[in-house]
């Protein structure tokens, strides 16, 4: 992945700021493309797949034996890391959407 801050060396920005915007919008925009790769939609398959097993299986144990109690954190600390992957993409995406609204209406503010 190419960074953002680099993607731009050529462009005259007018501060820090749109420089800023142009960054995230950039961000947003590569890991949209990421997620419709075959390598994002394997990952970003697996995480959600590993997600709904966890819950699942919490569902299926006794958090209130100590052999219980060890299942249900180690299932929670997996989907929560599953979840924070999906989150993080998604995040990014709707980051970068509002930054390049951002951008669009900068130079139109000043």
């Amino acid at each position: 992945m190419a960074d953002p801050t680099q993607l731009g060396e050529h462009i005259e920005f007018i501060d820090e700021q749109e420089r800023q915007y142009f960054a995230e919008t950039m961000v947003g925009e590569e890991v949209r493309a990421f997620l419709h790769s075959t390598t994002g939609m394997y990952l970003h398959g697996r995480a959600k797949q590993k997600y709904q097993e966890c819950v699942k299986e919490m569902f299926d144990i006794d958090p209130y034996t100590p052999e219980g109690k060890k299942a249900h954190a180690r299932l929670k600390r997996e989907a929560w890391c599953a979840e924070n992957f999906m989150r993080w993409c998604a995040d990014a995406i709707i980051e970068g959407q509002q930054a390049s609204v951002q951008l669009e209406n900068y130079r139109d503010e000043d």
